[in-house]
């Protein structure tokens, strides 16, 4: 070797980072191709890069982080349409399923307010069940109230819901919601665009939520107060093109004003699942669940519930109507003041209520 090709191979080796990385990006052909090229920085530069990548994806995989590049088949294709796509999304969970499964559709976005009155948390709980049932995803940000609800409604319907955080994924915010993104991972994914470490900033939040409505086919927003972050999320889906619903509210309820603003401003009304369905239709909508009738089905899983509290796989079993139709149940029993959802998702009778014919 010429001592001119021992200095060129030297002080690429140095830019690259060591004589170890330099000979990984290029083998034993590696000094024939630098003098060949003639910019050694450029290529040693490169080659530094690609070692890094390497390292930092061999790194997220210890972790059982992946990361899904915008270059990536598997990143969602509605994802890159959007303005300002992220350059990549990290994950954990099922994570090329449930990215399989929002680019087969539907998926609906489902936000609203971390303060929600009980009314609109069990509304978003079983709105969510009922879409997931019909086989739709269920996107939504982790958050208190509106977007925990609609986590849970899908999980307990056994259907897919994935999570966009405004941290990163080894970053759960806020930390109550621990146990429910580890739920979600069995069957769906938390994601975010942000590298591991990242912790949770205000800023952050707002910039997720062009994710969230990209992700979804449709947003729909459950109680919204008149400068809720939740009309963010409306406003980019309006951006993409994407339906947007609103769940009505008490005129005069601050926590209506953003979703009655939103039906001032042309968004469809929403009361069921049946108008989300009516605002998607090209897409491919399992038949909504039937039960052996709404009072038949609220009297079955009323009589397990009075008998012992338990959560909705064991109800649904016990009555014999199947996940679905045991979700749908206990929302109609909760929004009657019949049962109560206790930690754990374990639902439980109110004493005094339900007994001597109510049903």
């Amino acid at each position: 070797m010429s001592h001119a090709l021992s200095r060129d191979l030297q002080r690429a080796a140095r830019v690259a980072g060591g004589p170890d990385i330099l000979w990984g990006a290029g083998g034993p052909q590696m000094a024939a191709w630098l003098r060949a090229d003639g910019d050694l920085t450029k290529k040693a530069g490169a080659a530094r890069a690609a070692f890094r990548a390497d390292r930092a994806r061999e790194a997220l995989i210890r972790r059982g982080i992946a990361h899904v590049p915008i270059t990536d088949a598997s990143y969602p294709a509605r994802l890159r349409r959007i303005f300002d796509p992220p350059f990549g999304l990290f994950g954990v969970g099922q994570v090329p399923g449930a990215l399989a499964a929002l680019d087969a559709g539907p998926a609906i976005a489902i936000v609203g307010s971390r303060r929600p009155t009980a009314a609109g948390r069990r509304m978003a709980s079983a709105l969510a069940a009922d879409l997931a049932a019909r086989g739709a995803v269920i996107v939504s940000g982790l958050a208190r109230g509106i977007d925990a609800a609609a986590h849970e409604g899908a999980l307990e319907a056994g259907g897919i819901t994935v999570a966009v955080l405004g941290s990163a994924v080894d970053r759960i915010h806020p930390r109550r919601h621990v146990g429910l993104a580890d739920r979600i991972q069995r069957d769906g994914a938390v994601v975010s665009e942000y590298w591991p470490g990242t912790e949770p900033m205000p800023w952050r939040f707002p910039a997720r939520n062009r994710i969230i409505a990209g992700l979804g086919d449709a947003a729909v927003v459950v109680e919204a107060a008149s400068r809720s972050g939740a009309l963010i999320t409306a406003d980019f889906a309006m951006e993409n093109g994407s339906p947007v619903l609103a769940v009505p509210g008490w005129p005069g309820s601050a926590l209506s004003a953003g979703c009655n603003a939103l039906i001032r401003a042309g968004a469809a009304l929403c009361e069921a699942a049946d108008d989300v369905v009516a605002e998607v239709p090209g897409g491919a909508w399992a038949d909504a669940p039937v039960a052996p009738s709404s009072t038949g089905a609220c009297a079955l899983v009323l009589s397990v519930v009075q008998r012992e509290p338990a959560g909705v796989d064991r109800i649904a079993g016990e009555a014999g109507i199947g996940q679905a139709g045991g979700a749908g149940a206990l929302a109609a029993l909760e929004m009657d003041g019949l049962v109560a959802r206790g930690q754990g998702g374990v639902f439980r009778a109110v004493p005094g209520r339900g007994r001597g014919g109510g049903l």
